[in-house]
């Protein structure tokens, strides 16, 4: 019997190939952090109304409890709640409560469907709304590495106290996060989320691009089930009946996830 023994000239292949996947990660990480930062500054020069703000929010996710649930354990729970604070932090903006259940295809792929209710106050609204939404979403989500990625395309049918009709809306985020250390305890994150109106409803936005987010900010594992991100947010908002409005805000947000493993992309 004949035992492999790597030579030297393979274990530098092995190496230099080791290395050139770490860069590539690197340099991917570098470019969307780059990008979402240009979009940052170019848009506060080009927008006519700034305002600043505090947002913070809550997300749970995770596995129904085995009597409910499949032998797979595949179906889902999902809730988030958000408070946001605008008005250079000195009012109440809006607040959000979004429960769903979703149901996981494979360790990639999940789909999910579910409700939310916004209230909405100045500045982000003229006069205060209620609105209701109905959502569906696809998720997906891998590791490259040490370096999580993620993304989401989310429909929502929106319903709105400022007016009549149904706003169908489309929101496509991508989203990175990578370990900073060896510990694996403290990360960076980083995502791009795009919003399209897909008609013109009653009470207001029109069709085409209503607004873009983009995050950059550190976090950290307070153990495995939940963590912590606190970074900047900049929000671009596109209005059709005014000047666009960009919104710098300070984002806190604790993820917790109740089974572990499994998790979908969130915010």
């Amino acid at each position: 019997m004949t035992l492999f023994n790597a030579t030297p000239e393979h274990n530098s292949q092995t190496k230099v190939a080791r290395e050139t996947k770490s860069r590539m990660r690197h340099f991917f990480l570098l470019n969307f952090l780059c990008a979402a930062l240009m979009f940052c500054f170019d848009s506060e020069a080009k927008a006519q109304y700034v305002d600043s703000g505090l947002w913070l929010g809550g997300f749970a996710t995770g596995k129904l409890p085995a009597p409910l649930n499949n032998a797979k354990g595949s179906w889902r729970l999902w809730t988030d709640g958000q408070l946001r604070f605008g008005d250079d932090f000195g009012s109440f903006s809006q607040g959000l409560v979004r429960p769903g259940v979703g149901y996981a295809l494979n360790n990639t792929w999940s789909v999910w469907a579910g409700y939310a209710y916004v209230r909405t106050d100045q500045p982000y609204a003229r006069t205060p709304t209620n609105e209701q939404r109905i959502w569906e979403q696809v998720s997906w989500q891998r590791t490259a590495g040490s370096t999580d990625l993620s993304s989401r395309t989310r429909l929502e049918q929106r319903f709105s106290s400022a007016g009549s009709g149904t706003g169908w809306r489309l929101r496509e985020m991508g989203k990175l996060m990578h370990p900073l250390g060896q510990s694996s305890i403290w990360l960076i994150a980083v995502y791009d989320e795009f919003f399209v109106n897909l008609n013109t409803p009653g009470f207001g936005p029109k069709s085409g691009a209503d607004r873009n987010r983009a995050f950059a900010g550190p976090g950290i594992h307070l153990g495995k089930p939940l963590r912590l991100e606190l970074g900047y947010l900049n929000q671009y908002t596109f209005n059709s009946n005014g000047p666009d409005r960009v919104d710098n805000i300070l984002s806190i947000s604790a993820f917790w996830n109740f089974s572990h493993k499994g998790s979908p992309p969130e915010e």
